[in-house]
């Protein structure tokens, strides 16, 4: 289906049999089969509205209200059967228009069950708890056109979710592997057998192949193909039984001006309703163009480090590398209370894959972990680092709000100390949160890259969010220039700057003709040329210390009163190839030195050294610390802190 990829990659024994294990896992427990506990939202990821139930939901707790509503805005919706447990515990069931289907396929189908009463009802064979006027879901693949739903001695079938026709067969071809989809008039998904039947933000079906053929129903298809934000989208209306060839269209090319993209931040298994193998992997980097890709081994919300035998075996060397096309076993550090960093590269396993969980202290500090990664020679970026905006105020309040979540709160210390590479500012988070922060740390004199990871499930089939998208609907571009593609060549951009992020628009930044993490020593009166371009419909503006230099994309004339930094911006609306709530794309920031002297503005050194008291105050609160000397080291962390932030607002930087 997709070049070398359908075949088994040469694999080590202990990641046969870790893949072997966790096999054993989906068949013994189904959904969730790394036993988690995942929340009602992961519960709730293969259901195909979870999305619109999101949205509505809010901040209003009433989640089986929420999907009422959704479900009575989409009334006979195909693919959905609705299961009422009435008070005294009998069944009734309404299902919307029936799938079709063809003999020996399945279709999946979202049985959603109410209760008046505290219920465990089996459906299908699958044992199904529902709380007092609660609602829950099963997701079938179905085979056959009717299923049983069974509550106490109560038994309900239910025969007219799926139609039976005749069978017929559609080929797909395209001279590359490609991102297709395929559906029917009642948004029916159709896959070939081998791959993994996946979902993007936007609900739409996807799987990754070059030459395919597939059995469907004798229906009307909607066949859509594309290879990631770098090409355009083929759509075409077909009756199976012929061959669909397409060849989307290229719309930018980073590469052939030496700029390569990657995802740093992808997990392979990470529980859910899938297992995924390195192949699974392989074939969606292709289809996507990814250059690019860093799948990580981590923990979820406990001991268990997925993937960690496909670090501990590969650490140091690719996965695969080939036709312009490189990945890599990473980690991701994990720690609810301070943050998460993904590192690219490590020559071997570090010495903590996590602190913080299952009630175990929140020990070491992130620095020492950083540092551990980086002794390894990995490149280390803060992920996901803020789930929200922050106000006008520069409060951090909402970012505080949560004692466990995974905002990136050590950052600024650790970015003072010099072990962080980068910051991720596009990923599943609120960019704008990211951006925030980013801001704040380059007025203060510090030189971080601007990465992304988008930290897709590639074991999920459906979201939540953008969970489920394809690896890649976010990147960083590296400038590789005349170097091959390569992780350390990739590593070496990161840590000299030169990078852009984007989930669409194509963005560059010169400045005097020099790119992203460049340093310019300059006088005070000179003058700065700028030229930035930007694809697309988005709004570019020109970012620095003192906020927006200067609108619109093309030439722009600046000039030099004190050290400073100079970024592009690039926001605009979401598109249908746009995998994510709205466009933006932001460039690593051009260096302005004066006299050897960093940018050093003292409104931005003031909030970081409250921020660090109130990470302090947060720590001593919410922190788990079983030997007050390990809560020193933390305490010892921020000191340090404080004291490069005194020297910024001292004007020593």
């Amino acid at each position: 289906m997709c070049c070398h990829c359908d075949e088994e990659l040469e694999l080590p024994a202990p990641v046969i049999e870790m893949l072997a294990r966790y096999r054993q896992l989906q068949r013994e427990r189904g959904w969730d089969w790394g036993a988690e506990g995942l929340s009602a939202q992961f519960r709730w990821a293969r259901f195909a509205y979870l999305g619109p139930v999101l949205d509505r939901l809010g901040d209003d707790p009433d989640w089986a209200g929420a999907v009422r509503s959704v479900l009575a805005e989409r009334a006979g919706a195909s693919g959905i059967v609705v299961v009422e447990v009435d008070a005294e515990g009998g069944l009734t069931a309404f299902a919307g228009e029936p799938r079709p289907s063809a003999p020996g396929v399945t279709v999946p189908i979202d049985v959603i069950i109410y209760s008046a009463v505290p219920a465990r009802v089996t459906v299908d064979g699958h044992p199904v708890t529902v709380a007092a006027d609660g609602a829950a879901v099963q997701t079938l693949d179905l085979a056959g056109p009717s299923f049983e739903v069974v509550h106490g001695a109560n038994r309900l079938v239910v025969d007219n979710a799926v139609r039976i026709g005749a069978a017929a067969e559609v080929r797909l071809v395209s001279p590359a592997c490609a991102r297709w989809s395929v559906t029917d008039g009642t948004g029916g998904a159709w896959f070939p057998e081998g791959v993994q039947p996946k979902w993007d933000v936007r609900n739409r079906p996807y799987f990754h192949a070059a030459d395919v053929t597939l059995t469907v129903p004798a229906t009307p298809l909607t066949v859509r193909c594309t290879r990631g934000l770098e090409f355009g989208v083929v759509e075409r209306q077909v009756e199976p039984g012929g061959t669909v060839e397409a060849d989307p269209p290229r719309l930018i090319d980073p590469a052939a001006a030496g700029w390569y993209g990657g995802d740093l931040h992808v997990h392979l298994n990470y529980s859910g309703d899938l297992v995924c193998a390195p192949r699974d992997a392989a074939r969606m980097q292709h289809g996507e163009g990814l250059h690019l890709m860093s799948l990580l081994a981590g923990n979820f919300r406990g001991e268990r480090v997925y993937d960690r035998e496909l670090l501990e075996s590969t650490a140091g060397h690719d996965l695969w590398a080939d036709a312009g096309i490189v990945a890599r076993a990473g980690i991701e550090y994990r720690n609810d209370l301070l943050g998460h960093v993904h590192a690219l590269g490590p020559s071997g396993p570090p010495r903590h894959y996590h602190a913080g969980h299952e009630g175990a202290d929140d020990w070491p500090p992130n620095r020492a972990a950083c540092a551990d990664l980086r002794s390894l020679g990995a490149t280390v970026g803060y992920a996901h680092p803020s789930w929200t905006p922050f106000p006008d105020d520069w409060s951090t309040d909402r970012f505080f709000a949560r004692p466990r979540s995974v905002e990136a709160r050590e950052l600024i210390a650790d970015a003072a100390a010099g072990v962080v590479d980068s910051i991720d500012l596009i990923s599943p988070a609120d960019d704008e949160g990211a951006v925030f922060l980013y801001h704040r740390l380059l007025s203060c004199g510090l030189r971080l890259a601007a990465t992304a990871g988008t930290d897709v499930f590639l074991s999920f089939a459906r979201g939540p969010g953008t969970a489920s998208n394809p690896p890649g609907w976010g990147r960083v571009y590296a400038h590789l220039g005349d170097e091959p593609l390569s992780v350390p060549a990739f590593q070496r951009a990161i840590r000299d700057g030169r990078t852009v992020v984007t989930n669409g628009p194509w963005l560059t930044l010169t400045v005097d003709g020099a790119g992203p993490g460049a340093v310019l020593d300059r006088s005070p009166g000179d003058r700065l040329t700028v030229a930035v371009s930007c694809t697309g419909d988005a709004e570019v503006t020109l970012a620095g210390p003192d906020g927006v230099l200067a609108t619109g994309a093309g030439r722009h004339s600046l000039t030099v009163d004190g050290p400073a930094w100079i970024a592009a911006v690039a926001r605009g609306p979401g598109d249908d190839r746009v995998l994510d709530e709205s466009a933006f794309a932001h460039t690593t920031a051009v260096y302005i030195d004066v006299a050897g002297r960093r940018v050093a503005r003292a409104a931005d050194a003031r909030w970081c050294l409250d921020y660090l008291e109130t990470l302090r105050a947060f720590a001593g609160e919410h922190g788990q610390f079983s030997d007050p000397a390990r809560r020193a080291d933390l305490d010892a962390v921020l000191d340090d802190a404080r004291t490069y932030y005194r020297r910024v607002l001292s004007g020593e930087v």
